[in-house]
């Protein structure tokens, strides 16, 4: 079993202004399965609208999601993973993952309060929170 990393990325809100400002939570709390965010999300009517990162995501193909936090940390954070997942990408020459040092953050589907869900500042090496109306990088994986 892997994960498959998709060859482009987006950058996007996790939600809508709308949505950001009914302050929900609980929906998609899994720090370790994107998936099963995804799948929570998909409960929300005119999910696809309110939630674009997930939404771009999904619209990969059967299978694709936005990371949870874990997921997304092992991919940017890990060297051995980032950097073979870019000699690949770079292969197909395509848009790279954002290496550390580049002041970029990627979207994960991990909630942390009402507001906000985590992301990864690649610059920092950190995960941290944002709000949830933010346009940052989004990135989509599918798991095999």
């Amino acid at each position: 079993h892997g994960k498959i990393v998709s060859l482009d990325q987006a950058e996007l809100q996790w939600c809508t202004d709308d949505e950001y400002r009914k302050g929900l939570t609980g929906i998609a709390s899994d720090e370790y399965d994107g998936m099963k965010n995804l799948q929570s999300i998909q409960q929300i009517s005119d999910w696809r609208n309110k939630y674009p990162a997930f939404a771009w995501c999904a619209d990969h193909g059967d299978g694709w999601y936005l990371p949870a936090i874990k997921e997304l940390e092992l991919l940017l954070l890990n060297d051995e993973v980032h950097d073979a997942v870019n000699y690949q990408i770079a292969r197909k020459d395509k848009a790279k993952l954002f290496s550390k040092g580049e002041y970029e953050v990627y979207w994960s589907s991990t909630e942390r309060t009402e507001w906000c869900a985590w992301r990864v500042y690649v610059s920092y090496g950190r995960a941290y929170h944002g709000h949830r109306s933010i346009i940052n990088y989004v990135r989509a994986v599918s798991a095999f």
